[in-house]
């Protein structure tokens, strides 16, 4: 679905449910579906990853991210409340709220609380985010793939450097904050644009070859 991005994970839709409850009480659409790779290998005690995707409007991350903030703080004032973080210590709540990739607003808002409960004036890093680099290999092989459209009998193997191309100039990623970033480095995203120009040219000149050679 358009402008929808992943904004929880599950290994079962009965784990969602609470959430999309909060969803549907603020008229904030939603998607939740069910991700399976039957190519994946399953090895006898290995833990499958969570299958059950819940999506929702990227524009709306903010306004999830506070209801589940507002409803985490309602739980926490509630008598006989209960969250595995409670026993955590200090540096462990700060070190989640460090790095809160993997981590629900809810679990984040408790965490900040007990966190000012157990160490006054400990802050947690402002959420950032640093691109990060294409492996050599891949725009290495992204290059080939341009080059061998010059061979009139493979031209169409540049569409390959096309896309390798175009996916690392619009590869995104969605913070938790809601915030859409650009996920690769500068530096890469102009071999995805040189890969791009290069592969149409190629592709024209090795199929215009085709064509001359299949003339004479």
């Amino acid at each position: 679905m358009q402008g929808y991005a992943t904004y929880a994970k599950f290994y079962a839709p009965e784990e969602a449910e609470t959430l999309i409850g909060l969803l549907k009480q603020h008229d904030i659409p939603y998607a939740l579906d069910h991700e399976v790779n039957q190519m994946d290998p399953i090895y006898l005690g290995e833990s499958p990853d969570p299958m059950f995707v819940l999506r929702i409007p990227g524009e709306q991350f903010k306004v999830a991210h506070a209801v589940l903030a507002k409803q985490a703080g309602l739980d926490m004032n509630q008598p006989g409340f209960t969250h595995q973080m409670q026993s955590y210590d200090a540096a462990e709540l700060k070190e989640i709220l460090d790095n809160p990739e993997g981590w629900s607003a809810y679990d984040l808002k408790v965490a900040k609380e007990l966190l000012a409960e157990k160490a006054p004036g400990v802050a947690p890093v402002a959420e950032t985010f640093e691109p990060v680099r294409v492996e050599t290999v891949w725009i290495v092989l992204g290059y080939l793939a341009c080059l061998v459209g010059l061979v009139p009998q493979f031209f169409y193997v540049a569409a390959g450097g096309f896309f390798a191309g175009t996916s690392i100039v619009q590869a995104k990623k969605t913070l938790k904050n809601g915030t859409t970033v650009l996920q690769y480095t500068a530096a890469d995203r102009k071999h995805g644009q040189v890969m791009m120009v290069l592969s149409m040219v190629f592709i024209f000149i090795g199929f215009y070859w085709l064509l001359v050679g299949s003339y004479h």
